[in-house]
């Protein structure tokens, strides 16, 4: 189910790429599933310090942003999206999401 989530998240016009990490920071699933360039960015990601985010952390670059976002279970949630996105669409995309990823959670 977590697969189909993913690709959900990736059909939007303005997301490349998501990938869902376990509390270790290692990938659980990822979309597109073999793309150097997302497994990176979960590495990158698993570094940052959870004690100074609020649920959800968002970084701009020059040639794109990267939402990450917690998750219930010890899971993380991470999507690139190019620099030109409508962040406001993404967020509440990214809000429903974050519901149904916590849906599956027992």
């Amino acid at each position: 189910m977590e697969h189909i989530l993913l690709r959900e998240i990736t059909s939007q016009s303005d997301v490349t790429g998501a990938v869902l990490l376990d509390g270790e920071g290692f990938v659980l699933f990822s979309e597109p599933q073999h793309d150097d360039s997302v497994q990176n960015l979960a590495s990158a990601v698993a570094l940052l310090d959870p004690s100074f985010s609020s649920g959800r952390i968002t970084l701009n670059g020059e040639h794109g942003t990267v939402i990450v976002q917690e998750l219930d279970g010890n899971r993380v949630l991470v999507i690139r999206c190019i620099s030109t996105s409508n962040l406001g669409r993404v967020r509440h995309m990214l809000d429903e999401a974050v519901a149904r990823f916590n849906a599956l959670v027992p």
